[in-house]
């Protein structure tokens, strides 16, 4: 862990409540997670503050949906479909601690499978990864929102 994930982490738990007192090492499933902006203007930070919707599990803890909040680094940026490495609290799973040291890089888990990330609508639709790889539900709900997969992949989705 270098200087700077040693300071966001903590930053994390100044901001955020993580302090863990009875943990269960577990899995955060992604089902949503804040765009990683890289607009040098406005974003582009190594760090930055990323909102995931996930659900964790773990021995003894049943699936809870949680809210997690906190800084990442851009190489770790999560997408839909991720499962992150956990501490999660025994007395209360909505008390999650992702451990970003033991996660995957999100440019390898996002590679392997072209992930639709989507905000509300009417906003931006990024496709990250292989297009080719997308479910016929992705390219369904691509369709759905007019997007011409084809076009995206060169012909080859």
């Amino acid at each position: 862990m270098g200087f700077f994930d040693k300071l966001a982490a903590g930053v994390n738990g100044a901001l955020f409540n993580t302090e863990i007192t009875d943990g269960v090492r577990g899995t955060a499933r992604v089902t949503s997670a804040s765009s990683y902006d890289n607009d040098p203007t406005f974003g582009g930070g190594v760090y930055q503050n990323c909102h995931i919707q996930a659900e964790v599990e773990a021995p003894g803890i049943p699936a809870t949906a949680v809210t997690i909040k906190g800084l990442v680094h851009q190489q770790k940026w999560p997408v839909p479909g991720a499962v992150l490495p956990a501490l999660i609290e025994r007395t209360n799973p909505q008390l999650v601690k992702i451990l970003w040291d033991e996660a995957p890089e999100a440019a390898a888990g996002a590679a392997a499978v072209g992930t639709l990330v989507a905000g509300a609508p009417g906003t931006t639709v990024n496709i990250v990864g292989d297009v080719s790889k997308l479910t016929p539900e992705q390219k369904e709900k691509l369709k759905a929102m007019g997007v011409d997969v084809d076009a995206l992949g060169g012909g080859q989705a």
